[in-house]
This record gives C-alpha cells, sequence and structure tokens, in this order.
C-alpha cells in the first residue's frame, strides 16, 4: 500500500485504544511521533534551488526509530559506514535465539536485557575464536539485537555478521574455513551459560529488576530451569563479502517491526501482511485486527538509550590499530572513517535516482535545505506517561 498507511492506521484508531489500556512513555512517544511525521507538528524545512529557480516548503520527519516512514537516510548511512570499514573476506551470518521464557524479564528490563544478551553472545564467540582449536585470532563482528518474528510477535534474537579469519597474537591473519566456523552445539551451550550467568549475577545485585507478579526466587528458579534446556545457535553458509549480509541486518536498524510495503491491505478494522519471510509459511500473508496491530507494534519500542546495534573485535572503535593491519595482510589500505556526510539530498538521489522533489523542476539542479524550524512538537498527551 502506499506509504503512510501505518500512519493512518495509528490516526483511525489510537485514541481509542489507549482510552482502554495505560501505555508506558515510551510507547506514547513513539505513538505520537509516527502520527505527526511530516506534519506541521513536526515543523518544517524549506528547500530551494541554488539558483533561486524555486523553493518548497516540507514538513520534518519525526526521525523515531519505530516510525515505518524514517530511517531511509539513516539506514543508508549506516551501511555505507560498514562498507567502508569492512574486510576483504569472506563472512558468516549467526543467530543467537533465547527460549520465549525470558520474554517476561526482557519486557521488564529492555535496556539491561538487551546489554546483557549480545555481551553474551559476543564473549562466547569471542573466547572459542581465539582458540587454536577452532580459529586462533581476533575477528570483526557487528551485532544486531531483534526483538520480533514475522508476525511481530515477541522473539528476541541477534543476528552477528562475524568475519571468517581473524588477526592472531603475531599479527597474522588466518583465514577460517569458508564452510565450517563452529560447532553450533558449543557455541548455543557456551551463549547459554553466560547469558544465564549474567542474569543470576543482575538479579542477585539488585540491577535487574523483577517482572510484576513474580519473585526472585520464581526468575532464579526459570533461569536454573532453562540451564538444563538445549538452546540454538544457527551458523549460515559464509558469504563473499558482507554487502549483503549487512543489507540484511540494515532493515531492523530503523523502521521498527514492520515495513510498510509488507501491508497489502486495510479496510479499517483489519490489517492484512505479508511474510517477509514467505518460505517459511504456509499461507504468503496474515491479518491482524487494527487494536492487535498497534499493540504488537508499541510493544517493541525500544527504551531511551538501548544500544540495538554494537560493533565488537576488529570492528570495535578501541581496535583501530588492529583493523588496519588486518586490511595490511589483506591487501586494504588502512581505515579511513567517512568524515564529509552527503547531505539527506544526495542520499536520496543516490538511492532513488527518480524520485521526484530531490531536484528543482525547472533547471534541475539538486535542491539543497535553507531553512529548518523544529518548532514541532507532539501534542502534549501523547507524551503523558
Amino acid at each position: 500500500m502506499k506509504a503512510g498507511i501505518v500512519q493512518k492506521i495509528f490516526l483511525d484508531h489510537f485514541e481509542a485504544y489507549r482510552r482502554e489500556r495505560q501505555l508506558d512513555s515510551r510507547q506514547l512517544k513513539a505513538a505520537g511521533s509516527i502520527m505527526t511525521c511530516r506534519t506541521r507538528d513536526q515543523g518544517y524545512h524549506v528547500d530551494a534551488c541554488p539558483r533561486d529557480e524555486y523553493e518548497v516548503l516540507k514538513y520534518n520527519s519525526c526521525k523515531h526509530r519505530s516510525c515505518p516512514q524514517c530511517g531511509a537516510t539513516e539506514t543508508q548511512l549506516w551501511l555505507e559506514r560498514r562498507k567502508n570499514q569492512a574486510l576483504d573476506c569472506r563472512y558468516f551470518h549467526i543467530v543467537f535465539t533465547i527460549s520465549h521464557d525470558l520474554h517476561i524479564i526482557w519486557r521488564a528490563n529492555r535496556k539491561r536485557f538487551t546489554k546483557k544478551m549480545i555481551r553474551a553472545a559476543w564473549r562466547s564467540l569471542r573466547e572459542l575464536l581465539l582458540s587454536w582449536k577452532w580459529l586462533g585470532g581476533l575477528p570483526g563482528a557487528i551485532a544486531v539485537f531483534q526483538s520480533w518474528d514475522d508476525e511481530m510477535k515477541e522473539h528476541c534474537h541477534l543476528h552477528f555478521i562475524v568475519t571468517a579469519g581473524g588477526l592472531n597474537d603475531d599479527g597474522r591473519w588466518i583465514n577460517a574455513n569458508a564452510e565450517f566456523l563452529l560447532p553450533t552445539p558449543v557455541l548455543a551451550s557456551k551463549f547459554r551459560g553466560k547469558f544465564l550467568a549474567y542474569l543470576k549475577e543482575g538479579f542477585k545485585d539488585q540491577e535487574l529488576s523483577v517482572p510484576r507478579g513474580k519473585s526472585i526466587r520464581q526468575c532464579l528458579n526459570l533461569i536454573n530451569k532453562l540451564g538444563r534446556k538445549r538452546w540454538h545457535a544457527d551458523i549460515e553458509p559464509s558469504y563473499e563479502h558482507a554487502n549483503g549480509v549487512f543489507k540484511y541486518v540494515g532493515r531492523y536498524i530503523r523502521r521498527g517491526p514492520i515495513s510498510e510495503k509488507r501491508i497489502i491491505g486495510y479496510d479499517g478494522q483489519n490489517v492484512k501482511i505479508a511474510y517477509a519471510h514467505k518460505e517459511k509459511h504456509e499461507n504468503r500473508s496474515f491479518t491482524l485486527p487494527v487494536d492487535e496491530f498497534i499493540g504488537r507494534l508499541l510493544r517493541h519500542v525500544p527504551k531511551k538509550g538501548t544500544h540495538l546495534v554494537r560493533a565488537y573485535g576488529l570492528f570495535h572503535p578501541n581496535c583501530r590499530a588492529k583493523l588496519d593491519l588486518a586490511r595490511k595482510r589483506l591487501g586494504q589500505p588502512p581505515y579511513m572513517p567517512v568524515i564529509d556526510k552527503p547531505t539527506t539530498h544526495e542520499l536520496l538521489s543516490q538511492m532513488f535516482p527518480n524520485l521526484e522533489g530531490t531536484c528543482c523542476p525547472i533547471c534541475g539542479t539538486a535542491l539543497k535545505t535553507v531553512y529548518v524550524s523544529r518548532r514541532g512538537r507532539a501534542p502534549t498527551w501523547r507524551l503523558a506517561a
């Protein structure tokens, strides 16, 4: 359906939805941003032709990371930075999953839970890959946290993009087997042990909040129970380069759990959504009542300050010298961070060459933003706790 369909659904039904439910500030702020995106409530900017042939006033985007209309240029900038930093080697895509029984702890501790989960996965990978039994070198890795599945239900898991090789203690580059990185049962078992230990420590140190209706003892009993079950980590066959897999995980960085391209029907009461991974389902789409659609979308709004994407190993900012050494071993020049970021108009022109509104309709020159007013604010009731 056309752009803005999620905004229309919220404008049609969110007022009634919120009256019947108790929503927290992050959900209210996300809903307010979605409903006011590219409207006068968000302020405006003026784009003008450098030759003074033409100018146009446009309303600002809300820039909320859960808004389906926003984030295209930010995602593209992230992709450009990652491609610029990437090592010229093969890459593995690893997916870590956890038991759905832990979602109750995630809901009460979104920020800390996410941090501990990503840390446990990276330290598990690092310990195994540093061992000469498997690789014997430090790899580069990018981690992305995702809390939803194809139907926007809760499904906390991690995507890791890992170099198929690493830098050893002697400064030599060690290539991994292109067909095999690690035995998945070993990786999953180590991840389970570390993550559950971090959760136990968090409860004992009162760093983690106890979910409503539960006690610390019940949480610890749940953790002990899950420690006796088998966990899973999926390592896909290696890719020749990182571009494809970076693009794959890039879609999860912003815009929340749903892309507007997937919404194929809305009749005022129900939303019809195409599956993102059609090969995993019997049907090509599923339908949700509007209240359920709004609820599932707001359920995945991250808490402010939550880092959903992290860089580790050779890609960590503190490992710049090791990254440059690895690039030298692979025949690449030293890493040069992008300093002069392209403007929004330049990015949009690159991404969508035929997009209207980026060039002057009279002379064809690229438009430039000459004035920005950020006085727009979402209505106060939408920001109230």
